[in-house]
């Protein structure tokens, strides 16, 4: 048994930093390899690796990072998510508020000053809700209730291939008897 001094320790630690271990800077687990890999809309991305699901999000999405085992996953879920009627909805109401304050304005300048910014606002509104894409989220479910999702962009392809490598590989998995108990059946 050798023990290591500080001097020792010192002088590894050193030498260490030269050599970077590859599966260290993409966050794999030693013995894994990447399958595929799903970017997703927020700056994030979906790794399937030989054994795992990876979800890296950004530091503003809901889950900034999340794993699961491929043996862990009971569904996968792939939707489509709708374009947010809010600011469409927010936009009409502006336009007819714009007439409103149009028609109750004493004076005309003024009034009509007041009721076309409140008209360019609405239109802003409205053209955000035109101009936004409707977008496809990718959630995944274990068999413990938990969920790894996030936005992928706007093309379902990409989400579907995705799925079908991660089906494919749970496919190929090793069944383990490690989570049935054991039973001592009799031998005759």
């Amino acid at each position: 048994m050798a023990i290591e001094t500080s001097s020792e320790r010192a002088h590894t630690s050193g030498s260490s930093n030269t050599k970077k271990n590859p599966a260290q800077s993409t966050g794999l687990l030693p013995g894994e390899r990447l399958v595929s890999e799903l970017n997703s809309k927020d700056d994030g991305s979906f790794k399937l690796t030989s054994s795992r699901v990876i979800y890296r999000g950004n530091a503003d999405s809901t889950s900034v990072y999340a794993s699961t085992q491929l043996k862990d996953i009971t569904s996968i879920l792939i939707s489509r998510r709708t374009r947010g009627r809010r600011s469409a909805v927010w936009g009409i109401v502006g336009l007819f508020a714009s007439i409103g304050v149009w028609q109750v304005t004493p004076d005309s300048t003024i009034g009509v000053t007041a009721a076309a910014a409140v008209a360019l606002i609405s239109l802003v509104l409205m053209s955000d809700y035109w101009i936004r894409p409707a977008g496809v989220h990718l959630e995944l479910q274990t068999g413990a209730g938990n969920m790894i999702g996030g936005e992928v962009g706007g093309k379902t392809s990409d989400a579907m291939r995705f799925t079908r490598d991660v089906e494919d590989a749970k496919r190929r998995l090793v069944p383990s008897r490690i989570n049935t108990p054991y039973r001592n059946y009799p031998s005759g």
